[in-house]
């Protein structure tokens, strides 16, 4: 089995948990489809996506802002005064 089979199947069975509670909570709710509850079951496909997303940047740790961000009501403040050095 390649990296590629091993990691789409991965995805797939991620997939399959988000989804099945979805499909549950909709029959609970009535059983009726409605386009929400077929965004619903849509968007569990995309899920997976974010979560991985979601633990890389968790994992690649925090890092400095880019941007201070200041508000211009403050007298004083200078925005470019308030930018870090990267």
């Amino acid at each position: 089995m390649s990296t590629l089979q091993i990691a789409a199947l991965a995805y797939a069975l991620t997939t399959f948990i988000y989804l099945v509670p979805t499909y549950i909570e909709g029959e609970r709710a009535g059983g009726q489809w409605s386009i929400y509850r077929v965004a619903g079951l849509v968007l569990c496909f995309f899920w997976p996506l974010l979560t991985v997303l979601f633990i890389c940047k968790a994992v690649a740790g925090t890092s400095r802002p880019k941007f201070v961000f200041s508000d211009p009501a403050i007298p004083g403040q200078n925005s470019t005064a308030n930018r870090s050095p990267d």
